[in-house]
């Protein structure tokens, strides 16, 4: 297999993160083997530029347990979200990198179009350290973006590590 070409959980999607200087999909792993509390995101991808953070939810895929229940107004799913952010940073740290991070979530549902993939990510961003380093010198956190793999793909930047269909 290709160096940073990783296969999601349910094994019907790749991202090619072939063009990353450093990339991982291992977080998850990590935190796990050390019985960690801690929330990870599903992939991470370094630039010459920037550190991203790649949450991935795709509840149209045949397989989706309960897809009906995956709802971007849900309270739950953005507290999780924001603690994926922060708990991923520790990782950041472990790993010694200090880019300005990009946190990107890609999603996919029944309702998650525009409207609400929009509503969604001012929701979450309330919750990460933008006011904070406003007032500080150290920034934590370059941009916060919710989009569907289709934007993804098309997006001048990410479509770097493109998103590619297997099934």
């Amino acid at each position: 297999m290709d160096k940073y070409i990783f296969v999601e959980e349910n094994g019907f999607y790749q991202i090619n993160c072939s063009a990353a200087v450093w990339a991982t999909d291992q977080i998850h792993h990590e935190y796990k083997k050390t019985q960690s509390a801690l929330c990870d995101i599903d992939w991470i991808a370094e630039s010459d530029d920037y550190i991203y953070l790649i949450e991935y939810k795709n509840a149209t895929i045949e397989t989706a347990v309960n897809p009906e229940a995956f709802q971007l107004k849900s309270d739950k799913l953005r507290h999780k979200i924001v603690s994926k952010f922060y708990d991923s940073l520790h990782y950041l740290q472990i790993e010694r990198k200090n880019k300005p991070v990009k946190f990107v979530f890609i999603v996919e549902a029944l309702k998650a179009g525009e409207t609400e993939r929009k509503f969604f990510r001012n929701k979450v961003a309330q919750k990460l350290p933008f006011e904070l380093q406003k007032s500080k010198p150290g920034k934590i956190i370059d941009d916060f973006v919710v989009v569907s793999i289709a934007e993804w793909n098309a997006h001048e930047e990410y479509s770097k590590f493109p998103l590619i269909m297997l099934k």
